[in-house]
């Protein structure tokens, strides 16, 4: 039964008292000029505001919202963790056609289910500029709590367009780290001593580069588009006020703490949870929670959104007065923290062994289209663990709620309000992910292929389905899955909690379980854009309904496939070229250095990139040295060796056989020293100085150029 069908007959034997009306907007997608670092810039927004409006409706509703696109290239909209019909999720070219330039676009559809959700742009990363916005929904049948509601939505912003951003992301690794002033240079390696030391070690030998938090060095961040903004009480008798908390960033995870105590979770991505106190929480890119914190009046209480790289922070005050601050963060030790350190505290994976009926396994029913869980409430919390026995840094609770976690950065302590556990009778599928990635190339993937590569996950209707997640990289992903929620099993069994987006940490593992109720083809991805663009997506198609063909797999790839990188060194002496233009396997590339005395060597190839680790090489050279010249063609492998010493192995056309070797060497944040050499007795090193990521100065020494101090350019 599709979508569409179940919502109709939801609405067929809804309560008459749930019916409500047909909700109304109407919005425009335009360019705005803003200023959030002292510089004005072009934003994107829906009716001239940063954040989009905020859209409001209850169960038995129907919204109807009109969007008018004012750009001009394409925009879409997507209705983030909505349970709708297939051709409403606003996925461009998948779900529902792009908004075209001076075009307009109507979504309607039934409002199925309460709790706080958000809507973006699903388009080019627009959401970096702006295209985003809260949506809060209500159940007529739940008066509420009678509390003072706030809607908070965090974001991160860099003047820099998305583009750019992903543009400098492929051109180096670590282009952001020196901006944000976090490279892991060995002059702080050693400050930090012997731990540190043998985690760059540890790393080194099995090829693992220094680690970081973000990919991206943001400008601000900001919450409700303010780096600071206060909210004063509606009344000065009220001890409490329900946040209702969206991290709409595009890449970033936000650390949130409040100034008054305690924060009392009640809902996790729009669902019920048992209530949980804690002093500090971790938002992943996407998710929402909401959560209730005491005010006072009088008092003026800091509720602090902190990035968790420590790059920075925005804040919102509760009620107006004296200003009471929440604590600072510590910016997180990157050198005390290594590979295993990571796997351990990210591993969120269930030992699920073979069977499908035990309390562990008890599946996820995703909440069906009424916005209701199928199963009947799970009574009495006798046979759930004890939060205790799974993290020291708790203390006493107030009121008879039990500990305070000192600092929630997973889904442990999550209990569903009522059973999740899936259908028992459904057939099980198991799907295997893999979340890969490579950093230097900034290409991300599943199973280690792109979305280009690999682009389908074929499930069966009236399946449970059971995704296995593993990460092999050093990134934390916040995995979404479009139009429908799923389990994240954990140790509370048929009450795991239900989501629509969770977090899979470096080195991690997670499991998540759904009911295949639906039809057709939907998105699921990791919901930082810029992992999302560079491959890390699929197209879950139930493969009796499924309209995915061909041409909207070419339709649903991002337009920018090539990406190049030019770096130049100009001394006294002599010249250096280094060009490629690459895409998510395939390279080219150019090498070019010539003195001012007739000597020169250049190389051009073609490159095939299997993983990681090694890439397959043909191509030509052509050499001039000492008054010999000399062309051959060439064919090898690039093979990175432990300790990141990269090793190139190539034969030419007369059989004569050469193996190079450099490597890199970071002594402080502006100060390096890097060197090649190979088996035909050439070699090059040199110190360089970092004025800039794009701008260097250089003194080298070369076998056959010499000596020579000059400067570096990347572009």
């Amino acid at each position: 039964m599709s979508a569409r069908a179940i919502v109709s007959l939801i609405m067929l034997y809804l309560p008459l008292s749930c019916f409500g009306e047909t909700v109304s907007y109407d919005f425009e997608i335009d360019s705005l000029q803003v200023n959030f670092t002292g510089k004005t810039v072009t934003g994107l927004a829906i009716n001239g505001q940063i954040p989009a409006p905020r859209i409001e409706a209850k169960v038995g509703d129907v919204l109807r919202a009109t969007f008018h696109n004012k750009l001009n290239t394409i925009t879409s909209v997507h209705w983030h963790g909505i349970l709708l019909s297939e051709d409403q999720d606003g996925v461009p070219y998948l779900n529902t056609q792009p908004i075209p330039p001076g075009e307009s676009f109507t979504f309607e559809f039934p409002i199925v289910q309460s709790g706080t959700y958000w809507y973006h742009s699903h388009n080019d990363i627009q959401i970096q500029r702006g295209v985003y916005g809260s949506l809060v929904l209500r159940d007529p049948d739940k008066p509420g709590r009678g509390l003072q509601e706030e809607t908070l939505i965090m974001s991160d912003w860099t003047d820099n367009t998305p583009d750019r951003v992903l543009a400098n992301l492929k051109k180096d690794d670590d282009y952001y780290s020196f901006k944000k002033n976090t490279v892991q240079s060995w002059d702080r390696v050693l400050k930090n001593g012997p731990v540190a030391i043998s985690n760059r070690l540890n790393s080194s030998a099995t090829r693992m580069g220094p680690m970081d938090l973000a990919d991206v060095g943001y400008d601000v961040f900001l919450l409700n588009g303010a780096v600071q903004s206060t909210i004063p009480l509606t009344s000065g008798d009220q001890d409490q006020v329900l946040l209702r908390l969206i991290n709409g960033s595009t890449s970033s995870y936000f650390d949130v703490e409040y100034a008054g105590g305690a924060m009392t979770i009640i809902a996790a991505d729009g669902l019920e949870v048992e209530p949980i106190l804690v002093k500090r929480l971790r938002i992943s890119t996407a998710e929402t929670y909401d959560v209730l914190v005491p005010v006072a009046a009088g008092q003026s209480r800091e509720f602090r959104a902190t990035s968790f790289d420590g790059s920075g922070y925005a804040s919102s005050f509760i009620g107006e007065g004296d200003k009471v601050y929440a604590p600072d963060i510590p910016e997180p030790n990157l050198f005390l923290m290594s590979h295993s350190d990571m796997e351990m505290e990210g591993n969120m994976g269930m030992d699920m062994g073979d069977e499908h009926d035990g309390n562990m396994s008890m599946p996820m029913p995703r909440e069906n289209h009424s916005g209701q869980h199928q199963q009947a409430a799970h009574e009495g919390h006798e046979d759930l663990p004890s939060h205790t026995d799974h993290d020291t840094h708790t203390e006493h609770g107030r009121d008879g709620m039990g500990e305070v976690i000192e600092h929630m950065t997973d889904y442990r302590y999550l209990v569903s309000k009522k059973s999740t556990a899936l259908p028992p009778a459904q057939n099980w599928r198991e799907v295997e992910l893999t979340l890969t990635g490579n950093m230097e190339r900034y290409v991300w993937s599943f199973n280690g292929k792109t979305l280009r590569e690999e682009n389908q996950i074929l499930i069966g209707a009236r399946e449970n389905v059971r995704f296995r997640i593993s990460n092999t990289t050093m990134m934390h992903h916040p995995l979404h899955l479009h139009g429908h929620f799923f389990r994240v099993v954990n140790q509370h069994g048929e009450r795991s909690p239900l989501k629509h987006t969770a977090n899979v940490p470096p080195m991690g593992s997670l499991v998540i379980e759904f009911n295949a109720d639906d039809e057709k083809d939907w998105l699921f991805h990791c919901h930082n854009q810029y992992h999302m663009k560079t491959g890390m997506n699929r197209v879950v198609s139930y493969q009796s309904s499924s309209l995915f063909d061909r041409a909207m797999a070419a339709a649903i790839l991002p337009g920018d496939r090539w990406y190049s990188r030019t770096d130049v060194m100009a001394s006294a002496d002599y010249f250096d070229l280094d060009y490629s233009i690459a895409e998510d396997r395939n390279e080219f590339s150019l090498e070019v250095d010539s003195d001012f005395d007739n000597n020169h060597e250049a190389v051009a190839k073609y490159s095939y990139h299997f993983g990681r680790f090694m890439s397959a090489f043909a191509g030509a050279e052509d050499k001039k040295h000492d008054g010999e010249s000399a062309s051959k063609a060439i064919a090898g492998i690039q093979y990175t060796l432990p300790m990141l010493i990269g090793s190139e192995w190539r034969v030419d056309d007369e059989g004569d056989f050469r193996l190079e070797l450099d490597s890199q060497l970071q002594f402080t944040r502006r100060i390096g020293f890097d060197w090649r050499w190979n088996t035909d007795e050439e070699y090059r090193y040199g110190l360089f100085y970092n004025i800039s990521k794009r701008w260097s100065l250089n003194l080298n020494k070369d076998s056959v150029y010499g000596a020579g101090v000059g400067m570096s350019f990347l572009f």
